[in-house]
Parts: C-alpha cells; structure tokens; sequence
C-alpha cells in the first residue's frame, strides 16, 4: 500500500487543489500535515492578524478532514528535520505539496526537495498558487515579460487556448486506516499568536475554505433573484473606498483557501451570463487584477533581487530622506492628509486596506515624505492580514518608480485631487477619521483651508484636533523630482 503525506502550505482547502489531487490519486492512503515554522510563526515582523487567520483557516481545515475521516497533524519545528520525521513515524514513500515562489519559500523547497530525495522518499509538486508561474508566459524571444500590458496579453491568449483545469480530489481516500496514519502525534492548532497585539482586539475576519467560497460567490456568483453580484459594477466601483465595492478575498487566496483558478472560472462564468457591458467590464477588470498577481510571482520568481533592492538599478542609490517623525505620523495616521490618514488608520483598526488607498500612502510616504520604499514595505507586511511578498514587493515598487513596468517617476499623486476624485462626498475618510467627521464636504479634503468659524462648527480645530499637514504637496513635489532626475 502507498503511503503519502501532503504538506499544507498556502493551500487550506481539499476543494481544488491541485497536489492533493495528486496525491489522492496515486496513493492508497493521504495523511494531511501542517508544519508551524519558527522562522515564520515566531517572528515578530510578521502580521499576528495573518496568523489568527491561519490558525482559524487550520482549524476549520481540521474539522473538514475529520469529517472525512483523516486527520490534520500539526508539528513545529525545522521543516527538513519535521518532514523526515513524521514520514518515518508514517511509514510513508511519498511526499506531495504544491509550490511556492516567495524568496524564503524558494530556497527552503529546494532544500526540501534534495534532503528528501537524497533519504529515499519520492517527492511530487504541483502548480497552485497561481494560474502561469515562473517561465509559463514568455515573450517571442523566450524571455520574461517585465511589462504587464504584453504580459496581460499573452496571459490572456494563453488561457484562452489551455482553460485552467479543475482539480477534483478524491476525499475518500483521506479517511485514516492505517494504525501508523491514526496514531501519529500532533499538536493542538495554536489559539492566538503568541506576541500580544492589540490589533487583536478589534480585527476579526472569518476563515476557512467554506466561508472563501461564500465570499467568492457573493462576489461573483449567481445570486437571489434581485440582487447583483458586485463583480457586476467591480470595473465602475472599486476604486471607491467609500462604496466598499472590492471582493475582499485577497486573504483568501493568500491562504489557499480558495485557488486562482476558482476565481477565474468565476469570473468566466459571471461575465458570460451578462447580456450588458457593465457587467462584462466588471468581469473582465477582476481577471486583470489576477493576472497582475501571476505577474508579480513570475517577476519575483525570475528577478530574486527585487526583494532587497529596486528592479531598476539606477534608483537602487536614491537618496531618501531619514525623518523618523515623518514616517511615524504616517504610520498613526497623522499627516494632516485626510485621504492618507484614513487609509493608515484602515490598516490599523483592520490590518486591510483598499488597494486605491495602498496606491496613495505608498506614494505619499515616496514621493511626498520622500522615505524609502522599502519602510512601507516592510510595515505593509508587518499589519496586512493578506500580506504576500510579490504583490507587497511589487505595489510599492510599483508606487515608488522603482520597479517593473512602475508609474514614471514624474507621475505623482496629488493626495487632496485623489480624496476628490475617489471619496468625493469624505465617506471613506469620515469612517476612519473621526475627528474630521463634522467637517464640511467641501473642506474634507484639505481642512487647513477651513476658516476658523467653520472649524469651531465642526468642532475640529486644525493643528489641535487634527494635524495641519506634516509637508506641503507642492514643494514635496518639486523635491521629489530632484530627486530622481539625478538618476
């Protein structure tokens, strides 16, 4: 009898996935395993919201497989030393799992994959995580796109000619019959990260792979009769922070709970029911943004530097600013800018954030504090609870001018034209920036411009209640522009 383990990773969910698949129907018996890795659930700069997430995600993922009769083995330690373990205590031959492309993902499969092999177990992959990975979609010349506009289009040619298959598990045959399968040692799944934060407190996101599915079809499905799914106005709303018109399911692919390619298949299907334009845009707008997600895997994947430095080696010595103050009232939420403020005390009360809004404080803090890409980067990845190094890597590079195919360096977002134009009526601000709440709409936007009559009626007094811009835009600019000519 062949004995297999399949390692979970960025994929909690049975539906759908592609090495479980695999694994279910080449061997007789599948042992479900989740390795708590130190370097990742112990380290401090990485977001406890995106852990409880995990930890809730394996929860639900334990009780779907006791349902089928298997069980989820949970163990924590050195991958290599973990994964030979639980194979000898198993008896197992065969080691499955689906693969990853982040840098520290990249080099700790490689050890995987030789430690393993070199001990005399067999070990499968799969592709999962994203629809085309690493070398799939090359250019006539058989390199690797780094402008997204031909990369959209040979993605979209190509998937037109090979639709994304559906992976059908057969979960039979997870049920446990083996004394070594039932009697392996695991641990409880972890209740909370265990570094306090007190974001905790007031973030909480339901998980696991039933409520992504909920949360994909609400999105994208097929609804009670009378209502619209909100792909059907996505291309028209989502750069709209107030309507909250975005499908939210960035942590759940982030996790695995649902795959790339439900997504796409969802999509597919919302857009060939519409008989209008509207809906077809909206369909059509969503599939870019999964294909923007292959994009930025496939550019980490091939360009590995791009994690410490600039794509573009020429802004790798930009001479950023070093003004603690600046970055800490960007952080708090107190630079004065409502549109900033509110998308930084988004993130702070929810570890989220409206991608509209990840564009304008990314480029507030580049090109308006002028501080390195890089601290943005870094507390993104510290907070977001759908954290993923490529699409972190590549938005901030995207914002700073610094990477693959980024916005020009002499393209900056004015922070006061962009709250006019995407929350014109200051919803999205009044919801996270509670003391501009009284202000009028016609000062939401810059309320430095208030006269002192109207800021008493609001009872927000700029420099006392509310900060008075920490920089002025137009002479941030101009430094901004300095900056990088000389590059």
């Amino acid at each position: 009898m062949t004995r297999a383990i399949h390692w979970f990773r960025r994929d909690l969910r049975l539906a759908d996935n592609a090495a479980l698949t695999l694994a279910l129907a080449e061997a007789d018996e599948v042992i479900g395993l989740f390795i708590l890795d130190p370097k990742l659930v112990d380290n401090p700069k990485i977001s406890q919201a995106r852990l409880a997430f995990m930890y809730d995600s394996l929860r639900v993922l334990s009780k779907k497989l006791e349902a089928k009769g298997g069980r989820l083995i949970i163990r924590k330690g050195p991958i290599v030393p973990e994964l030979l373990r639980v194979l000898k205590e198993s008896q197992a031959s065969h080691l499955y799992f689906n693969r990853d492309y982040t840098t520290y993902a990249r080099h700790r499969d490689e050890a995987v994959e030789r430690e393993i092999g070199e001990a005399g177990y067999t070990v499968r992959t799969a592709k999962d995580l994203v629809i085309f990975e690493k070398d799939e979609i090359l250019t006539g010349n058989n390199s690797v796109y780094t402008i997204y506009s031909p990369f959209k289009r040979k993605w979209l040619e190509r998937i037109n000619q090979e639709p994304p298959y559906k992976a059908e598990p057969n979960l039979e045959k997870l049920t446990l019959k083996s004394e070594e399968a039932r009697n392996l040692e695991s641990l409880p799944v972890p209740e909370k990260p265990d570094a306090p934060d007190q974001l905790l407190e007031t973030w909480y996101l339901p998980a696991g792979e039933d409520e992504g599915k909920r949360r994909l079809k609400e999105f994208a499905g097929v609804l009670a009769e009378g209502k619209r799914p909100i792909i059907e106005s996505y291309a028209g709303s989502r750069d709209l922070p107030g309507a909250d018109r975005t499908s939210r399911l960035s942590p759940f692919l982030r996790f695995g709970l649902i795959s790339p390619r439900m997504c796409y298949r969802a999509a597919i299907n919302a857009r060939e029911r519409s008989e209008t334009t509207e809906p077809r845009e909206g369909a059509d707008t969503w599939i870019g943004e999964l294909i923007w997600r292959d994009f930025y895997y496939q550019i980490l994947w091939n360009f590995p530097y791009v994690a410490k430095r600039a794509f573009q080696n020429k802004f790798s010595e930009l001479r950023w600013a070093d003004n603690r103050d600046h970055f800490d009232a960007w952080k708090k939420g107190l630079t004065g800018y409502p549109i900033v403020d509110a998308g930084m005390r988004q993130l702070a009360a929810t570890a989220w954030m409206h991608n509209r809004l990840r564009m304008i404080t990314a480029s507030f803090l580049t090109k308006d504090l002028l501080l390195n890409w890089q601290l943005g980067e870094a507390y993104f990845w510290e907070r977001l609870v759908d954290g993923d190094q490529p699409s972190n890597n590549g938005g901030w590079q995207w914002s700073a001018s610094t990477g693959t195919d980024a916005q020009p360096y002499f393209r900056i977002f004015n922070p006061i034209s962009q709250s006019q134009k995407f929350d014109p009526q200051g919803l999205y601000i009044r919801r996270y920036v509670s003391e501009l709440e009284r202000v009028p709409d016609k000062y939401i936007h810059a309320p430095w411009e208030m006269p002192m009559s109207e800021q008493i009626k609001a009872g927000c007094i700029i420099g006392k209640d509310y900060p008075a811009p920490i920089v002025k835009h137009d002479e941030a600019r101009q430094k901004a522009l300095a900056m990088y000519k000389i590059y």
